[in-house]
């Protein structure tokens, strides 16, 4: 498999699928939740991953995941986002992943002393309601293969549940993500052609 998709909060939802299916075939996405939410509320949605999962037992998901899956890509989301961070770097050099994309993974404010081993490209919100986004890029941004973007969009801008939601930051980093994917879907086809 090529690209893993972890969920933020919402879990796997409508527009979490379309967006996995526009990055082509070899996608699998990993949710928090051992059953998905009926609340579209981020309230309703962030009490419930507390309940069901929470921060630590996330990254073993991704952990798990990345170890059955063995992804070469991953996207992570808000939590999700940082649940990939953290597993990455737990895994240290060992694992199959080659990068990892995170959009607004807000909790990394908690982990600045540890980097996964492959390259990251973090997409911050401009603002965020309980951290100050700019000394978070400063304490990361001289880490080797690591790329730290302050968009100028606001938490949630890539989900359309997310009242943040933004349709022009959402088609571009679409793009962006799909440019990507191409790249290790078709090299995980040729490895499947040679082996």
């Amino acid at each position: 498999m090529a690209i893993l998709i972890v969920t933020d909060i919402f879990g796997y939802t409508d527009h979490i699928d379309r967006f996995a299916k526009s990055l082509g075939s070899g996608v699998q996405v990993l949710s928090p939740f051992i059953e998905e939410p009926n609340s579209v509320s981020e309230s309703d949605c962030y009490e419930l991953f507390l309940a069901q999962c929470g921060h630590r037992l996330y990254a073993d998901k991704v952990s798990a995941a990345i170890s059955e899956y063995k992804p070469k890509l991953i996207i992570g989301f808000s939590a999700g986002g940082a649940a990939a961070w953290i597993a990455l770097s737990e895994q240290g050099a060992s694992h199959s992943v080659e990068q990892l994309i995170a959009f607004y993974p807000s909790q990394i404010r908690n982990h600045l002393n540890i980097k996964p081993s492959c390259d990251v490209s973090i997409f911050f919100a401009q603002v965020e309601s309980h951290f100050d986004v700019e000394p978070v890029i400063e304490q990361l941004k001289d880490k080797k293969g690591l790329d730290c973007i302050r968009t100028r969009y606001l938490h949630g801008f890539m989900n359309k549940l997310s009242g943040n939601y933004d349709e022009y930051a959402y088609s571009h980093y679409q793009y962006f993500c799909q440019r990507e994917a191409r790249n290790y879907i078709e090299v995980v086809q040729r490895e499947a052609e040679f082996s």
